[in-house]
């Protein structure tokens, strides 16, 4: 199977670029055999402001990729690859090499194009900080309410 990764140079050795559309390069490679078919000078990289991802999702679609390891495929880019039935698998860190490794071994393989979730410094907000002035003070209805738990805020908003 073809599959791209975003990296810093154009070998095995290289790093993995954790930015998928600022990438130096995107690199197609027979994750079978476990060479490089085609070192992709990702040029989108310094173009524009916006739209780098899109394009190197267009260039990894055209050559054929399966799935991209990368740090990060943003939301335009991961729609693009959806759409060509790409895998995306995010948070990939280490050489290519070891990246090709950690796929040929199936973790966290998701099913063609299916975005694994992006990395976060922080944790969502919680389902009653989600709705902070909703029910009047009544907790959110999700058993996790901390209003709900302690035995105040009314109903809990059931």
């Amino acid at each position: 199977m073809k599959i791209a990764i975003s990296a810093t140079g154009k070998d095995l050795s290289s790093t993995v670029d954790p930015r998928f559309g600022r990438a130096a390069y995107l690199l197609i490679v027979d994750a079978d055999t476990k060479t490089i078919i085609e070192a992709i000078d990702n040029q989108a990289a310094g173009e524009a402001a916006q739209g780098a991802g899109i394009k190197a999702a267009g260039l990894i679609a055209d050559a054929g990729a399966g799935a991209v390891l990368t740090g990060v495929v943003g939301p335009k880019a991961a729609a693009v690859c959806e759409k060509a039935g790409i895998a995306m698998l995010n948070n990939i860190t280490g050489t290519v090499a070891e990246a090709i490794d950690q796929f040929r071994g199936g973790q966290d393989a998701p099913a063609p194009g299916t975005p694994s979730p992006p990395r976060t410094g922080s944790q969502p907000a919680s389902p009653c900080r989600q709705k902070k002035g909703k029910g009047l003070g009544r907790g959110c209805g999700t058993g996790g309410c901390r209003a709900r738990q302690s035995g105040r805020g009314g109903r809990g908003g059931a």
